[in-house]
């Protein structure tokens, strides 16, 4: 009886990286994007993505083109057009009333073959004023629907005019411990699809910015997509690929951030900023499951700011302190679960947004710089609330 408990609570915390209420923000944050573009649709918007997944192909009940949650040989390509409503803050929970009220879902899904789908993403990145393209991969327990609903909210907040391109994987997997540990297997086993997509924009479509932000445990499929690409030559050779690695949450073993992944970030990505918070209680829930520290869950105090309460931290940052830089999202993350800010904090998109444009760190932001020793520094994201 204590296992089930033990486990049902567990399931439950684990889900809330995907199980998190909307509720309406105030006016100003509906006339606050302006770089984006989209399509005004009523008191709508419509975003494009594009979108990429190993998921396997299935005919949905409406007799419409859907994904499963089993995961497929091939990739499949669509261009997306979702609708979502300004007014909505929106966890990663999507309820199904909302899309049953024709308020936020998919309007269009084009299927591309793989031509067809390079062609169009090099002409929209080639047309974008930073000849650039972001690639989103979210974590667990959202289906295909849901997961591109929240790639379009994800592009709205932050608002960079940028193609995004949505890496979805068969992560809506059963709530509960084993549904997990298949989620956490299937990540693993989708990082070498992702990885074969990377390889192949940098070498076509060739971005000047190639952007990737992952959260969660999609994090994993990105560290093991770096561990796929790395086997190529012309990868790991001095140019860097990718222009910037966003992690959030990073549902990552810490050892094996260390271990497996140190090189393979140092030899594709210009920079890597990782989120990471105290308080997490998911990725707590995650370290349980997998007997070892979470990446995305770091124990940090700051009462007392010249002693030595960030070890954790500072530790990871001197893997390599000229790329990765730290940030501690512990003040600000009011988020479900203590988990989600990546997609309800207004802070979070602020960062994001400084940091892929390489503004100065202390310029327009909510952040409070720490010097520790030895010149390695990490950064504390303050809230002005």
């Amino acid at each position: 009886m204590y296992y089930v408990i033990t486990a049902l609570i567990i399931s439950a915390l684990l889900s809330g990286c995907a199980s998190m209420p909307l509720a309406r923000t105030t006016s100003y944050f509906r006339d606050l994007y302006k770089r984006i573009p989209y399509t005004i649709k009523g008191n709508y918007r419509v975003i494009d993505i594009f979108y990429a997944t190993d998921r396997q192909p299935i005919t949905a009940q409406d007799g419409s083109a859907s994904f499963g949650s089993e995961m497929a040989p091939n990739r499949s390509y669509r261009k997306l057009n979702v609708k979502i409503d300004p007014g909505l803050t929106i966890g990663t929970m999507l309820p199904e009333h909302l899309k049953k009220h024709d308020i936020i879902g998919l309007q269009e899904a084009a299927p591309l073959d793989s031509d067809a789908f390079m062609k169009q993403l090099s002409e929209a990145v080639k047309a974008s004023p930073h000849n650039s393209l972001l690639v989103v991969v979210f974590g667990y327990k959202d289906g295909y629907e849901a997961t591109a609903i929240k790639a379009a909210y994800f592009a709205y907040l932050l608002d960079v005019n940028t193609p995004v391109l949505l890496f979805d994987w068969p992560g809506d997997q059963g709530v509960s411990i084993d549904g997990y540990k298949k989620a956490q297997s299937l990540a693993r086993a989708s990082g070498p699809q992702l990885g074969e997509l990377l390889t192949k924009i940098t070498r076509e479509v060739k971005p000047a910015k190639l952007w990737v932000k992952a959260s969660s445990l999609g994090c994993q499929v990105v560290c093991d997509a770096f561990d796929h690409m790395y086997k190529y030559e012309d990868m790991k050779d001095a140019d860097r690929e990718i222009a910037h690695v966003i992690f959030a949450a990073p549902d990552v073993g810490k050892e094996e951030f260390e271990t497996e992944f140190k090189n393979e970030i140092a030899a594709l990505a210009e920079k890597v900023t990782v989120y990471v918070s105290s308080n997490d209680t998911a990725l707590l829930m995650s370290g349980l499951i997998n007997m070892g520290e979470r990446l995305g869950r770091q124990d940090i105090q700051h009462e007392h700011e010249e002693t030595e309460e960030a070890k954790d931290i500072l530790y990871l940052k001197s893997l390599d302190p000229e790329k990765i830089t730290l940030i501690d999202v512990t003040p600000i993350n009011k988020s479900s679960y203590s988990h989600g800010y990546y997609l309800e904090d207004p802070e979070f998109f602020d960062d994001v947004y400084t940091r892929f444009f390489d503004k100065e760190p202390n310029v327009s932001r909510r952040l409070y710089l720490l010097k520790y020793k030895d010149n390695v520094d990490y950064w504390v994201m303050r809230s002005e609330k």
